[in-house]
């Protein structure tokens, strides 16, 4: 889903950049320095340091850093104030601003398909993902996705526009809506936008100040003397993750052993292996077998995999970065998406939940092949017209072997199945770990609109990141 929950970024994701410092250059205003400005406007400036325009790049898009703060610090209420004001939320109302947001593709990162849902439901993804049964830490409440370090993480690149959409929706609701609470319904009301019959979502998390609950998350020197990860791709207990950086398994599959002291492990895209990794890995936030193979399934019925060049996407956010994750890939954006270095879609209808994923990942002939970006990534054999957009990660491929292959043939001929089970797990992942309000109380969601059929026959035929975006 828009290089969904098991994405891997690029390495140039890990480094920081410095700003220019907006003295002027010739024949060039003094303010196209700053991260604001557009090609257009100065297109004639002679820049030698660190921001440089390509002649297609789109500009910045707005609420960045209130989404994303720099300072690293967001006020929050106290909790006395946040108890009696969640009670008001009006949650009917915040689902029909966010159907709203969701359809309102903008230039600066235009929406696959024109529907953000597949961000949103990434975004609560990574947000809910981070939670781990062997301390309790991690998870969305909190809200600490908004902050470095998770806001840093390659597995996190371009999360910062999914949370500079809801900005708007934020200050609408003030403190009644924490952000912990808004990412998670944002991903939840847009699969339920999308046709999934989600039953229910609680209000209630207590947002952070900073980011600071995560540093034991990594990359920190807390989490270096705590939990230590010598082998990259092979991170142990207690850590959640395979890898610092990601949310659960490399999608190319699990990292080979190093061979000497000054090398890495590579991915390795052996189906049977990777389904040992994530068996292990979903362990670690208490799943089992089919609440991992729903979570996947289900999740990547919706959206895409973004890997459009090897030049990776940029930045992260920092300090000293006003434009994270720019990208280096022409635009940047719409077609020119850099996220987790892979490329295409799980299903032929990305913006409407079904079980197609595990019909065609079981019934489809696959072949080994790579992403425009270099990544290991699966192919339809032979493919024809609209499948040859498909595609599949090592990492679902996984789900065709072992304990996995009769839950996922029981979720490809029974849609109701999986509904039960992604529904369940959903809530699991969304409402576990975190601190939580006393007066936390739950939304029950009615059954889920028909769908726009019109914007589904639109997806077969044209994706609207298959267009530059406008130049402002």
């Amino acid at each position: 889903m828009v290089a969904m929950m098991l994405g891997l970024a690029s390495p140039a994701a890990a480094l920081q950049v410095s700003v220019a410092n907006g003295e002027g250059r010739r024949d060039c205003p003094t303010w196209c320095d700053r991260a604001s400005a557009t090609w257009k406007a100065c297109s004639d400036c002679d820049f030698d340091d660190p921001i440089v325009f390509s002649k297609n790049h789109v500009a910045i898009c707005e609420n960045i850093d209130e989404g994303t703060p720099s300072a690293g610090f967001q006020p929050v209420p106290e909790l006395p104030a946040y108890d009696a004001a969640v009670k008001t939320l009006d949650v009917s109302a915040v689902i029909s601003d966010l159907r709203e947001v969701m359809k309102a593709s903008k230039d600066c990162w235009p929406a696959d398909w024109g529907h953000y849902g597949p961000l949103f439901v990434r975004l609560a993804w990574h947000c809910s993902g981070t939670y781990r049964i062997s301390d309790g830490k991690g998870g969305c409440a909190g809200g600490r996705l908004r902050f470095s370090p998770e806001a840093s993480w390659p597995d996190n690149t371009n999360l910062d526009k999914a949370r500079a959409l809801l900005v708007n929706i934020k200050q609408k609701y003030g403190d009644a809506l924490s952000w912990g609470d808004l990412m998670t319904l944002s991903g939840t009301a847009s699969m339920w936008d999308m046709g999934f019959p989600v039953k229910q979502w609680c209000a209630g998390r207590l947002d952070d100040m900073t980011g600071g609950a995560s540093q034991i998350l990594g990359p920190s020197e807390d989490q270096e003397q705590a939990t230590p990860c010598d082998t990259p791709g092979r991170c142990q207990k207690p850590l959640g993750s395979v890898q610092v950086g990601l949310i659960y398994v490399n999608p190319e599959g699990p990292a080979s052993l190093p061979t000497n002291p000054w090398e890495q492990g590579v991915p390795q895209p052996i189906p049977e292996k990777s389904a040992l990794s994530i068996t292990e890995v979903f362990g670690r936030m208490g799943m089992n077998a089919s609440e991992t193979a729903a979570l996947i399934g289900g999740g990547h019925a919706f959206g895409k995999a973004h890997g459009a060049c090897p030049d990776g996407p940029g930045r992260p956010p920092s300090p000293k970065n006003q434009w994270p994750w720019k990208g280096n890939c022409g635009t940047g954006a719409g077609e020119d998406t850099f996220t987790s270095g892979l490329e295409g879609q799980w299903t032929d209808q990305p913006t409407k939940w079904d079980n197609k994923y595990f019909q065609y990942m079981l019934d489809l002939a696959w072949e080994l092949g790579e992403s425009p970006a270099g990544a290991h990534q699966w192919h339809v054999k032979d493919c024809e017209g609209d499948q040859c957009k498909l595609m599949m990660f090592t990492s679902d491929m996984a789900l065709g072997t072992g304990e996995f292959k009769a839950i996922s043939e029981k979720f490809a001929q029974d849609q109701s199945s999986l509904d039960v089970a992604f529904d369940a797990a959903w809530y699991k992942l969304t409402h576990s770990g975190g601190t939580w309000s006393e007066a936390k109380w739950c939304y029950e969601f009615p059954p889920p609109p028909k769908g726009d059929q019109e914007l589904f026959e639109h997806a077969t035929t044209m994706r609207s990141d298959d267009v530059h975006p406008q130049e402002e």
